[in-house]
């Protein structure tokens, strides 16, 4: 086969849009793994909420969990690479996120925590499947190691919180993974970080590399990988980065390239096609 690596964004992507994957895409993987390929996904999610995704499936490869600053193995179950946030980092990004009028969640590597579960929260954990800690005096002085900071509010307010943060020239790097979602990384976070660290441990050149994706969080994983295929409901400033187009999440456009790569077709149509 072409490639050797294939790797895929969960939310948007590789899940439907009801977070399900379908019988089509899982026996797509079976039949890719079978003949010789490997599959992962890169996701913004941590461990707890990717665990019924990578089981059902029976993953074997690492994954790229937590928008790149995290490294897991699952048969194993233990962590290959971690990039924490710098904790003056964080306590100088959190008043920003708060005067913009965010909520906020922290990731530690095996827990999210919050300091409430309020509406926006209890919306966010019910379509993403997840549950949190709440600890009421979280802030910086009381939270972990925190490789992730999600903070969740309207665009306008992700847009006041971002501008703040970029004039104070903060060692920390920002990305948009959903239009009410902006996550707060190391600066060398990323899912692109996450695939170079994946692609080292299994000895693989990025040329061997297939990536998919659709929203702005994914920009550095295709980016990274030697052939980037976007779905069909990609956000459009993603699709401006891709060389390939498949189907939509919802017509399975993952299970389209892996097919097309057992069975040697071409891996689906040019941008716009």
């Amino acid at each position: 086969m072409q490639y050797d690596l294939v790797i895929s964004d969960m939310d948007g992507t590789l899940l439907r849009d009801d977070k399900t994957i379908s019988d089509r895409t899982k026996e797509a993987i079976r039949r890719f793994e079978a003949a010789g390929g490997r599959f992962s996904f890169a996701t913004g999610r941590g461990v707890h909420a990717s665990r019924r995704y990578f089981e059902d499936l029976g993953l074997r490869t690492p994954l790229v969990l937590l928008n790149g600053s995290l490294l897991y193995d699952p048969v194993a179950d233990r962590e290959l690479m971690v990039r924490p946030l710098d904790p003056a980092a964080i306590a100088a990004v959190w008043p920003r996120l708060e005067e913009a009028g965010l909520h906020i969640l922290v990731h530690e590597t095996r827990r999210a925590v919050v300091r409430e579960i309020t509406p926006t929260i209890d919306e966010h954990l019910r379509l993403d499947g997840i549950t949190v800690d709440v600890q009421p005096d979280l802030s910086p002085a009381t939270c972990g190691d925190i490789v992730k900071i999600l903070s969740i509010g309207e665009p306008e307010q992700l847009d006041r919180a971002e501008a703040a943060i970029l004039a104070a020239n903060l060692p920390v790097k920002l990305v948009r993974s959903f239009r009410t979602y902006l996550e707060v990384l190391p600066p060398t976070g990323g899912k692109g970080t996450g695939l170079r660290a994946l692609l080292a441990h299994l000895g693989i050149p990025r040329e061997r590399c297939l990536a998919v994706g659709d929203y702005l969080n994914d920009l550095d994983l295709l980016a990274e990988a030697g052939l980037a295929v976007v779905v069909r409901n990609a956000h459009p400033g993603v699709r401006a980065v891709a060389q390939r187009e498949t189907l939509s999440n919802e017509e399975d456009g993952v299970a389209a390239v892996l097919d097309a790569l057992v069975e040697g077709r071409e891996i689906g149509f040019p941008i716009g096609g």
